[in-house]
């Protein structure tokens, strides 16, 4: 029965969060046709909309997802069903971030698909571009992460103050690295010793920031 209120929990989430889910996917898809407009200006506005789509759904899927849940008063009657509360963060975990996996992976995969087949970009921009887009990704984790253990709109708002700050000063960072930099127009994708730690670190980052969700919700003596 828990497993199966469980599972409800995770549908009932998709079922109510689609159309931003769809939304995105939608405003991703115009950003990548506008990108192979060709030019500066389509480079630079396809650019930014494509990363302004996935920040803007990394930010409010969180807060539509748990902090309203809270927020409205839903909570309460959701810890009433036969369901524990590592059974509810689980749910709520999964649904949330394969909410945001659903469009992070299908725009990811339409960029390097139109990087393989169309010749967007050179190659040797796929370990640059892949490491630009995890950003968004590890983000989300911390909104989710600070919003579930937070329990409050303060603690999702700071995280995502903090992630969508900090975004434009990694961006800068990152295309400052002569490793990335110098084979950004190579015909094949160069993975630099540099590439792989940084691609690496983003990875290590999601489940040590899930895992630590995890850990701190199990630690609460009162939930509702």
């Amino acid at each position: 029965m828990r497993g199966s209120v469980t599972g409800h929990l995770i549908l009932k989430d998709w079922q109510i969060h689609r159309v931003p889910i769809l939304l995105t996917m939608a405003a991703g898809a115009i950003a990548l046709a506008i990108f192979q407009w060709g030019g500066e200006t389509a480079f630079v506005v396809g650019s930014v909309w494509f990363f302004v789509a996935l920040i803007v759904i990394a930010s409010m899927l969180p807060i539509f997802s748990i902090v309203n849940e809270r927020k409205k008063q839903n909570l309460p009657f959701l810890m009433s069903l036969p369901v524990s509360t590592m059974q509810y963060t689980t749910a709520k975990l999964v649904s949330t971030v394969g909410m945001f996996l659903a469009p992070w992976l299908a725009l990811v995969i339409a960029a390097l698909v139109l990087i393989e087949i169309r010749g967007m970009l050179p190659h040797g921009a796929i370990p640059i571009t892949l490491i630009l887009l995890m950003l968004p990704l590890v983000g989300f984790c911390f909104i989710a992460g600070a919003a579930l253990v937070g329990e409050s709109e303060g603690w999702s708002t700071a995280a995502t103050l903090v992630c969508n700050s900090s975004y434009g000063l990694v961006w800068y960072f990152i295309t400052q690295i002569p490793a990335l930099t110098d084979t950004w127009k190579s015909p094949v994708a160069v993975w630099s010793p540099t590439a792989l730690a940084i691609f690496g670190g983003e990875l290590a980052s999601i489940p040590l920031i899930l895992g630590l969700t995890f850990y701190l919700q199990s630690r609460k003596r009162e939930f509702v």
